[in-house]
């Protein structure tokens, strides 16, 4: 396969970085919300008077779903789902100032679950079908510029039979979740209405040590009555601020058009983005201008690499092996659902790097912009797919939701340099419908993907253990597996990975695995297997689950990158295990993201730089058995285990940083337990207290 060449944008506020150049507000705070269906009307008393109950007030982002939808399907009988899917009411002032008159004016939400209707001063302008991209609605012409102009948006997230994901093994949160706003532009501008995108696309057309040739290439909208002259400028900066390339070209626009330009420009001994190890980005700046006067512009970072999945070879990041070893994440929390903030982001994908991982799989849909931007500033390679989830439908309309949801995907996000694979499915074995008539939507997605951007590989990940004709549509297959989990503990993956990357004929991914655990329950020795739908999940099978396969999974060649499933817990209503009702357990932090797992620091010592010691089953207390074994996960050279401040020994880490101390005697009543990394001019430490029964008399 060729090497595949891109330049990519990273950004850093709440919305696309190239949304702040332009006359923007927020729509963050005022808003009035109803969860319930009225007619769009001024008719009843309800919309007379949207200030006082049973309106709320509410901040977006926003849903309606943060208990009902992570508390199980019990909780909520009268409710076929188990939690409220239906339409629901916003509502609040738009505060468009007199000065933007003249000026083109948008509202752009970045996610609405899972179906928008918009309207202006009552007139519906616009309506969006899908959870998961952004969307932008010109509403220059239904303003009034009195003070006095409104905005509602009906939003419904129940099931709708034309828009994806049919089903899923997750919670739909209903509402405005991402940020809102409005801005203005002048006429003509750089189109924020293409698929909810940036308008403005980079690409790198050919890369060597002296220079990087950049394709940029950016549509232009014009709303104008008559062919316009204008100038279309990029420049490019380094990571200093300092211009190093840029191209002026003068452009003819024609009234009502929607255009691409391209400009080709040369970066010269280009520092290239290199995942975690050097992220580097420049900064590109687009601007339309009218003579000295700027109608528009926005301003992007731009990273530069080549990324590449070899059949042989693995996943390549500038033509470098890179061995992806990494997770899933569902864009949830406890008490907030899918709103999440930019602190809640950050944190997040601070968690993440902690842990060590390299890539991250964004589970099952498109997720917000600035965990993009996150990605791309701190180098986390990144697998994103659409919510082709489970199941399809075999009519025309859902195969067109299908291409708009994968066109918004790829438009806007196609300037992440953290970007560097497009997911075409998950799970499709779990619907109903043949595969026969699964094929033909892969094919056209398939095409779609690679129509719109042939440099970066398409993927998709199924739990089916065959080797299939549709897993051989996108460029590269994933297989969810859960040996010892779902299935019997005694599969051999290592067997089963050989032999599928054989029947492929290239290297595969494992783009999930993961066991569940809830850090409240504990087992002392010998564990036994858990039932997966059980109400029992100890921590200890989680770990035992993990060291086993990771053991089977670290460096295979017969793999091109790995996925844990998943990094936080998240809402599943519909799941009574564990002991959690509405909550699938497989996260190596806690959906409160209050409790890092043990598991976590398994990966932490296996995939992370910094040094560390960590106590397994810390919370196993009080015990019974007087004689246990001390397990420890550590990167450090040796550790030391203290037992009420006696030495029990010092150990070197297996391969998998795993220290075991077998027989360790407790005395009676509180032990303290102490683990001591030692080695280089840095330690590491943990300590706990275990309490041991005292026999009954």
């Amino acid at each position: 396969m060729r090497r595949l060449l891109i330049a990519a944008l990273a950004m850093g506020s709440a919305l696309p970085a190239s949304l702040a150049a332009r006359d923007t507000i927020p729509l963050l705070t005022d808003w009035k919300f109803l969860r319930r269906d009225l007619a769009p009307d001024e008719k009843s008393e309800t919309w007379r008077n949207p200030s006082v109950p049973p309106w709320d007030v509410v901040t977006v982002p926003h849903t309606w779903n943060a208990e009902d939808g992570a508390n199980g399907r019990e909780a909520e009988p009268d409710l076929p789902e188990g939690y409220y899917r239906g339409p629901a009411w916003y509502v609040r002032d738009l505060p468009v100032p007199t000065s933007w008159k003249g000026q083109r004016v948008f509202i752009r939400f970045e996610g609405v679950s899972l179906v928008a209707d918009v309207f202006i001063n009552r007139i519906h302008v616009g309506q969006h079908r899908g959870a998961f991209g952004a969307f932008c609605i010109e509403i220059t012409p239904f303003l009034n510029y009195d003070g006095k102009d409104s905005l509602r948006v009906r939003v419904d997230n129940a099931r709708a039979f034309d828009v994806a994901p049919l089903t899923g093994d997750f919670t739909v949160f209903g509402g405005i979740y991402r940020p809102v706003e409005i801005f203005a532009t002048g006429d003509p501008c750089i189109s924020p209405t293409f698929y909810g995108s940036l308008g403005t696309f980079l690409t790198v057309r050919r890369l060597d040590r002296d220079k990087a040739e950049i394709e940029v290439k950016t549509k232009i909208s014009y709303a104008g009555g008559q062919t316009s002259t204008l100038n279309l400028v990029t420049e490019i900066t380094d990571a200093a601020g300092v211009p190093i390339a840029s191209a002026t070209d003068e452009i003819k626009v024609l009234s009502g058009s929607d255009e691409f330009h391209l400009q080709t420009l040369r970066v010269p001994s280009p520092h290239l983005w290199n995942g975690r190890v050097d992220p580097y980005l420049y900064a590109a700046k687009v601007r339309v201008t009218r003579g000295s006067e700027v109608l528009d512009e926005v301003t992007q970072p731009l990273g530069i690499r080549t990324v590449e999945i070899s059949g042989k070879d693995g996943f390549l990041l500038n033509g470098n092996s890179y061995e992806l070893h990494g997770v899933n994440r569902h864009q949830d929390r406890a008490g907030k659902g899918w709103a999440l903030s930019k602190t809640d982001h950050d944190e997040d994908h601070a968690l993440i790097r902690e842990m060590g991982a390299n890539t991250i799989r964004l589970a099952h849909y498109q997720q917000a912009a600035y965990f993009h931007d996150l990605s791309d500033r701190h180098g986390l390679i990144t697998w994103e797919e659409i919510p082709l989830v489970d199941a399809v439908s075999a009519s025309p309309q859902f195969l067109e939701n299908a291409r708009q949801q994968l066109q918004e995907m790829i438009w806007q996000d196609y300037n992440h340099p953290s970007v560097a694979m497009w997911g075409l499915y998950n799970e499709l074995e779990c619907g109903s419908m043949p595969t026969a008539q699964t094929m033909p939507i892969i094919e056209s997605l398939q095409s779609l993907a690679k129509q719109i951007d042939s440099t970066r590989p398409t993927v998709a990940a199924s739990f089916r253990q065959d080797a299939s004709a549709r897993h051989r549509i996108p460029d590269h297959a994933g297989w969810n597996i859960y040996p010892g989990w779902y299935s019997s503990s005694t599969e051999d993956a290592t067997a089963w990975v050989h032999k599928y990357r054989d029947q492929m004929g290239k290297r595969i991914g494992i783009s999930e695995y993961g066991a569940g655990a809830n850090p409240k329950q504990s087992s002392e020795l010998p564990i036994a297997p858990p039932k997966a739908d059980g109400n029992f999940h100890p921590p200890e099978w989680q770990n035992h689950f993990h060291e086993r396969l990771w053991a089977q999974l670290k460096g295979n060649p017969n793999l091109y990158g790995t996925w844990i499933w998943s990094m936080f817990d998240f809402a599943v209503d519909k799941r009574n295990e564990g002991g959690i009702p509405g909550l699938n357990d497989k996260g190596m932090v806690t959906r409160d993201r209050r409790t890092k797992k043990d598991a976590f620091y398994f990966y932490k010592a296996n995939w992370s730089g910094e040094k560390m010691v960590h106590i397994t089953s810390s919370q196993l207390t009080p015990r019974k058995q007087a004689s246990t074994e001390v397990k420890v996960y550590s990167n450090c050279p040796q550790v030391e285990l203290l037992v009420n401040g006696t030495s029990a020994g010092v150990i070197t880490p297996d391969n998998l940083k795993i220290c075991r101390w077998e027989s360790v005697r407790l005395q009676p009543g509180p032990n303290r337990i102490e683990a001591i990394g030692q080695g280089g001019a840095t330690t590491a430490h943990d300590d706990c207290e275990w309490t041991l029964e005292e026999p009954r008399q």
